[in-house]
């Protein structure tokens, strides 16, 4: 897909930023399932995992991970909790800590604003494939240096790519994404398991 002249292409870039508010400002629960691409020079391969996501707005988040099996990441409102079965370990930070700030947090926050928070422009796929909507911090972050988006005809969030300073890339991929109400409460409290370790994680 060709690119529109700059100015025209600022000027759609703003109004699907807008949009996109707007979809996630109407959306009480979601579910979706979800591929989670990680890039980076220190990995011999792009990591990829796979799973359900469930979100309940705002605040609260869900990543049941089939791909590795049991793994979990869960955002109660007040924490955020990362399980992971082989280790025996569980990492627990602050819900407005960096795991709450990267890419994906996007989704969480409540009264969002992209247009205000981002600097929005059209970007073409190096592969050829359909163009992004970049999306760069008008605050500089450490997470990450820019997103990357697609989305649905209903300016939903199917596709979402944080990269950050040192060129490395985590990517979600969503898809049979539904709408639905209230979510059972019990998806977003972690019961540590017996004999896990729970670890603050690195502010």
């Amino acid at each position: 897909m060709r690119a529109p002249a700059p100015g025209a292409q600022s000027a759609s870039a703003l109004s699907e930023a807008r949009l996109i508010s707007a979809a996630l400002e109407s959306v009480h629960g979601l579910v979706a399932e979800f591929s989670q691409i990680v890039e980076s020079a220190a990995l011999p391969s792009a990591q990829i995992e796979k799973g359900t996501v469930y979100l309940q707005r705002p605040g609260q988040m869900r990543f049941e991970y089939a791909i590795p099996a049991g793994k979990l990441a869960i955002a109660d409102g007040q924490r955020t909790w990362l399980y992971l079965p082989e280790d025996r370990q569980a990492l627990v930070a602050p819900a407005d800590g960096r795991a709450a700030e990267s890419g994906v947090g996007i989704l969480l926050q409540q009264d969002i604003d992209i247009a205000r928070q981002f600097t929005a422009a059209w970007e073409e796929d190096p592969a050829g494939g359909e163009r992004w909507l970049s999306l760069t911090p008008r605050v500089r972050r450490a997470e990450y240096e820019r997103l990357l988006v697609r989305t649905t005809d209903d300016h939903l969030i199917r596709e979402l790519a944080a990269l950050d300073p040192l060129g490395g890339r985590v990517t979600y991929r969503f898809s049979r994404l539904r709408r639905v109400g209230r979510l059972d409460p019990d998806l977003f409290r972690f019961v540590v398991p017996r004999g896990v370790v729970v670890r603050e994680a690195a502010p």
